[in-house]
């Protein structure tokens, strides 16, 4: 491997690395996240999951399950935009 190909992996560990992503990053970051879960959402709302009856021979756990990963993902988002990064 060449050294310029090692320097390029450590790249985080450079002191020239900043510290914390700049704010245009985060907010790309965080409408992904948010984008994905609205999408998620609006699929389990079309699956019927938020119904309080369920149609005969409907699909009963999946239309759940997609429903919770919108919320997730709609929290990670969040998270993404609000909470500090990390440090490794």
């Amino acid at each position: 491997m060449s050294s310029a190909a090692i320097s390029s992996s450590n790249a985080a560990r450079e002191p020239g690395y900043p510290e914390k992503d700049c704010l245009s990053c985060r907010i790309v970051g965080a409408s992904a996240f948010i984008g994905l879960g609205g999408y998620a959402i609006m699929q389990a709302k079309k699956q019927n999951a938020f119904a309080r009856v369920r149609p005969a021979g409907g699909p009963m756990i999946a239309p759940k399950v997609t429903g919770i990963l919108g919320t997730v993902f709609i929290g990670l988002g969040i998270g993404r935009l609000f909470m500090p990064p990390t440090r490794a």
